[in-house]
C-alpha cells in the first residue's frame, strides 16, 4: 500500500476569511433599507417646505402625482374619475383613514386641483399634502 506523504507545516486556514465574510453580510443587511412602501416605485421629486407634519396611522390612502401628470393609486395609473369612483368606496367603507397626496414639484398644477376636487366631492376633506 503506497503512502502518501503530507507536508504538514503548509496548510491555508480559511477561518479568518470566513470570520470577515460574515462581519460583510452582517454589515450589508443592518445598513440595507427596504422601502416595502409600493409608491416608492413611481419617480418623483416632492417640493421642499420649511414646516411639516409627520403623520403616522396604518391606513393612509394615497395619491401620487409624477412628473408627467398621471395620477398612480397603489403603483397603478388612474384617471380622476376612477379616482372618484374609488374615493367615494372609500369614504364610505372607512371611516379611519388619512388621504395623503403626493404629487412631483414638475406635475401639472391643474392635475393636483382636479385630484383636490376628485378628493373633496366624494366627500373627504382631510387632505394632506407631501412635502419633503
Amino acid at each position: 500500500m503506497a503512502k502518501h506523504d503530507y507536508d504538514e507545516g503548509i496548510s491555508i486556514n480559511i477561518t479568518p476569511l470566513i470570520d470577515i465574510l460574515f462581519i460583510l453580510l452582517l454589515f450589508f443587511i443592518l445598513t440595507s433599507t427596504f422601502d416595502l412602501e409600493n409608491e416608492r416605485a413611481i419617480d418623483i421629486t416632492l417640493p421642499e417646505t420649511e414646516t411639516e407634519q409627520v403623520v403616522e396611522t396604518p391606513d393612509i390612502f394615497r395619491i401620487t402625482v409624477d412628473d408627467k401628470s398621471r395620477i398612480f393609486l397603489d403603483s397603478n395609473e388612474i384617471t380622476t374619475q376612477q379616482l372618484l369612483t374609488y374615493a367615494e368606496r372609500k369614504s364610505k367603507d372607512e371611516k379611519d383613514f388619512i388621504t395623503v397626496i403626493s404629487a412631483d414639484e414638475n406635475s401639472s398644477h391643474g392635475v393636483v386641483m382636479k385630484v383636490l376636487d376628485a378628493l373633496r366631492m366624494s366627500g373627504i376633506t382631510n387632505i394632506n399634502i407631501q412635502v419633503r
